[in-house]
């Protein structure tokens, strides 16, 4: 017995199957000592079967073999290997792309009443001993994806055991599994930088050296969850075809996409060329991110897009555009202007769109987190309504009305951007801002998108419960300055991810009515967002940028009445902008930071860009919520009162030093 006991200490001790033995325990009857079954191994580690001292088990516990023993139990072990997909729909705090920072969202006031890994981490408090969000091992807030992993492994190994599973079935259940493998693989390295790539599950009758597995390389990384992809995408469906029944189930565009995002992460700076981590090295002499910059990668990238691009199309995805006509009721009567907003607003919040390559598959409940509070009553609701909002950086990163950036547009004054201004019909703000309402000159004269996303002191905020929502006087006002409906809540900076606001969403009118949030899948990917990364990943290959570079982030521009980028920077003070690779960069990073706002890309964007350190290092600002007056509440304050501690370090996350103890082949992530 004693022997058992040290080999499943062993087996535990490996960072790659940690926590395995934290399911079910059997207490041996008249005995002080316990014998560890751990049902939680027969579900991770293949090879049990057979093993002598499982003769232990009782006759009738279900074993491993029983999850495969006809279809019905096979697909149910299939969802269980979806199961573990990250999802921010019902919780933002515990997923990495949204609260870590303070640049994007925002929270709590200077007291920070929002707590939780999420924030923790916005305010530089990442360790090494006990990690937030670890996804590595499963704990404060993360899950655990190497038991993801090992499921997948599971499922691969028994799949072919059922005989009742007709084998087109059988095939695009592999396919399925082995995107979900990759996946998993990828968002860990997207964390984590190199990973251990686990190919098969380690038997039990494995030696101490051998469970005791190495992180690889990143290029090793990407190749692997490449090849995984390349051999799933032949059995998954190009499109679902009942989507009531499938909703979220993995199809060719979905696979083909990810696997771009992985090149793309391979070709950028965080990965491609890093000098940073020159040193990171292991004990086997292996460099873990290579320092040598290939422009190769991004060669492979590109061709990577092209084909996820290419399925999209022919499995029917186009940009959303809204059609007011097709909907009926109050929102038929919109004006143009606001229709221009809601090809963004209703191309988040509209379930199956054209636009919307994948999304996740349960209700985005947490929309109510970013809901704002417009009316007295709304304080009554519940706590968690507006107890998320958007970052003041935000306002001042979408474009002018003129598709140009704020800073950059002659026509729009920069410098007198905090003065007060008064919303007239003739200044044409009058859908946006309420008329005869004081508010910033920041709000006036922006993109559509800007309104579309972005809820602020005296602007709109169309929703079902608004009387016709044709702007003007017909749409409830924001009024969030001290004593107003918006601050009965927790203060914030002065803004909220409208976008995220689905238009069907109710409020109470005044009235203590429960608010009512609309039932809608939050997006993972877009086909916007691919074309945006198809034309980052030429302008890098190419030379100059030229005009297969500005087709596809103009085709993005077009969808809300802006001009293409030459023709928008021909007016503004840098007009040779775009005709250089540099700076032609940038403004494909701003176009993504500006359509993909609060839809979780920016973490990663900035992060592989080897960008974050310059957002995340700045003092949020925020307008002054103890302001009654307008003059007092539009005055600039610093919200935190020192800028978060951010090194290259915190480009990828340490794992835990317990992790560390048990396998003394890992390397920490360098700089931790």
């Amino acid at each position: 017995m004693k022997n058992i006991i040290q080999r499943f200490n062993v087996i535990a001790r490996n960072e790659a199957i940690h926590n395995l033995l934290d399911c079910f325990t059997l207490r041996v009857r008249n005995d002080a000592r316990y014998v560890i079954v751990a049902l939680t191994l027969l579900w991770g580690v293949g090879g049990l079967v057979g093993c002598n001292w499982l003769d232990i088990v009782p006759d009738d516990l279900p074993t491993i073999d029983d999850a495969f023993s006809n279809r019905a139990t096979t697909r149910k072990f299939l969802f269980t290997c979806y199961s573990y997909l990250p999802n921010p729909s019902s919780n933002l705090i515990n997923h990495p792309a949204f609260l870590t920072s303070r640049d994007e969202f925002e929270y709590g006031s200077h007291s920070n009443i929002i707590v939780g890994p999420g924030p923790c981490i916005s305010r530089g408090e990442q360790n090494s001993n006990d990690p937030y969000l670890n996804f590595w091992s499963g704990r404060n807030g993360g899950t655990a994806l190497f038991r993801a992993i090992r499921d997948c492994n599971v499922f691969l190994e028994k799949i072919n055991q059922p005989r009742d599973i007709p084998d087109d079935e059988r095939k695009r259940w592999i396919a399925e599994v082995k995107f979900l493998k990759a996946y998993y693989h990828f968002f860990l390295m997207q964390l984590y930088g190199p990973i251990p790539l686990v190919k098969e599950n380690i038997p039990i009758s494995a030696s101490p050296d051998e469970v005791r597995v190495f992180r690889e390389p990143v290029d090793e990384c990407i190749a692997y969850i490449v090849q995984l992809i390349d051999e799933a995408v032949v059995d998954l469906p190009l499109m679902i075809l009942n989507n009531y029944e499938e909703d979220g189930r993995i199809t060719q565009p979905i696979a083909l996409s990810v696997k771009a995002k992985a090149l793309v992460w391979g070709a950028s700076p965080l990965f491609n060329g890093n000098t940073d981590y020159r040193n990171w090295i292991d004990s086997r002499d292996k460099q873990l991110i290579s320092d040598t910059y290939s422009p190769e990668k991004w060669e492979k990238a590109a061709e990577a897009i092209q084909d996820a691009i290419g399925a999209c199309h022919a499995a029917g995805h186009k940009l959303y555009q809204f059609d007011k006509a097709a909907m009926g009721g109050n929102i038929a009567n919109m004006n143009d202007s606001l229709v221009l907003t809601m090809h963004t607003r209703k191309g988040i919040s509209e379930r199956w769109n054209t636009g919307i390559v994948w999304s996740s598959t349960v209700n985005f409940s947490a929309a109510r987190n970013l809901f704002p509070p417009m009316y007295s009553d709304d304080w009554l609701i519940g706590a968690s309504i507006g107890v998320i909002g958007a970052s003041f950086n935000m306002a001042e990163t979408f474009y002018t009305k003129n598709g140009i950036p704020i800073d950059e547009d002659p026509e729009w004054n920069y410098t007198g951007r905090y003065a007060l201004k008064i919303s007239t019909v003739e200044a044409g703000n009058g859908s946006y801002i309420a008329i005869g309402q004081q508010t910033a000159s920041l709000h006036f004269d922006r993109e559509p998108r800007f309104y579309a996303s972005m809820a602020f002191d005296r602007s709109y905020v169309e929703i079902a419960t608004a009387a016709q929502n044709q702007g003007a006087s017909y749409a409830p006002f924001l009024r969030l300055r001290a004593s107003e409906p918006g601050q009965y809540m927790y203060p914030l900076p002065g803004y909220f991810a409208k976008k995220m606001i689905a238009y069907e969403t109710s409020a109470s009118q005044g009235a203590q009515r429960p608010y009512i949030g609309y039932d809608y899948r939050f997006p993972l990917i877009r086909l916007a967002d691919l074309y945006l990364m198809y034309s980052e990943a030429l302008n890098e290959i190419k030379d100059a940028p030229d005009a297969d570079v500005y087709e596809w982030i103009d085709h993005v521009r077009a969808i809300t009445g802006l001009k293409g980028v030459v023709a928008s920077w021909e007016n503004s003070m840098y007009p040779d902008r775009p005709k250089n690779k540099t700076e032609m960069r940038k403004i494909i990073q701003q176009e993504r930071m500006i359509e993909l706002a609060f839809e979780g890309q920016r973490f990663w964007d900035v992060r592989r860009w080897k960008t974050a350190g310059e957002l995340w290092k700045q003092i949020p600002k925020a307008w002054n919520y103890k302001g009654n007056s307008a003059e007092d509440f539009y005055t600039v304050t610093d919200w935190v009162t020192e800028p978060r501690n951010f090194t290259f370090r915190d480009y990828l996350w340490p794992i835990s030093i317990n992790d560390l103890i048990v396998n003394k082949n890992l390397e920490q992530t360098y700089g931790w």
